[in-house]
């Protein structure tokens, strides 16, 4: 059975209160685009952002939060499962929606927002290139991860995981491709296949370890 409403605005909740305290809101420190960044928020690395994690997957239960969270469960469940992808599918769509959301209200609360153009330094993203290093990586990431989230069975153990291993499993995929639909859609296809490589190599990394725990 797919979700129901309580788990969507579960999902969409927990998205919401981690992109706007964890992954924060970049603002120019003076003249835009003349001047230095501050990110308003507990940034996505240290122990605050540990323990920010831990606590919103326990004050969301159930919840997701993350996109590597959901395609690791994805590559690990019944594949020929139609109610399991679409209860999956919702919460990716749930964590972009919940990331929109909060960038609307933080943009709104904070003059001097840098935006997406403006963060991309008035240039479109560069086409998406297969890189099999990258991916590889995302697969051996995606393998420690699940070993840390299925076996430590652990909120905390979890969140420890994510940010060590952030910068690999596109931990703000989520976040990434609200702040694009928002503000250019003319990147929609090189983000858009980020966020799909990356979730399915480390859900992959995920199958793996799943398989060679089984055989072992």
């Amino acid at each position: 059975m797919g979700m129901d409403t309580k788990d969507m605005m579960n999902e969409m909740g927990a998205a919401f209160a981690v992109t706007w305290l964890v992954m924060g809101y970049t603002v120019w420190t003076g003249d835009a685009g003349a001047s230095g960044v501050e990110l308003i928020g507990i940034g996505m690395s240290g122990i605050m952002a540990v323990a920010a994690l831990g606590v919103a997957w326990m004050a969301f239960a159930g919840a997701h939060i993350l996109p590597p969270v959901t395609w690791m469960h994805i590559m690990t469940g019944d594949l020929a499962d139609a109610d399991s992808w679409m209860a999956n599918g919702t919460k990716l769509a749930m964590q972009v929606v919940g990331g929109a959301l909060a960038l609307i209200m933080m943009s709104s609360i904070n003059d001097g927002g840098v935006t997406y153009a403006e963060s991309m330094g008035g240039a479109a993203m560069a086409a998406w290139e297969f890189d099999a290093m990258t991916i590889a990586g995302g697969v051996a990431a995606g393998a420690i991860l699940w070993c840390i989230h299925s076996k430590a069975d652990n909120a905390w153990a979890t969140a420890v995981g994510v940010v060590a291993l952030g910068g690999y499993i596109g931990a703000t995929g989520s976040t990434d491709m609200a702040s694009m639909l928002m503000n250019e859609m003319g990147d929609l296809v090189p983000t858009l296949l980020d966020w799909l490589v990356t979730g399915i190599s480390v859900g992959l990394g995920a199958l793996v370890a799943t398989k060679i725990d089984e055989n072992l």
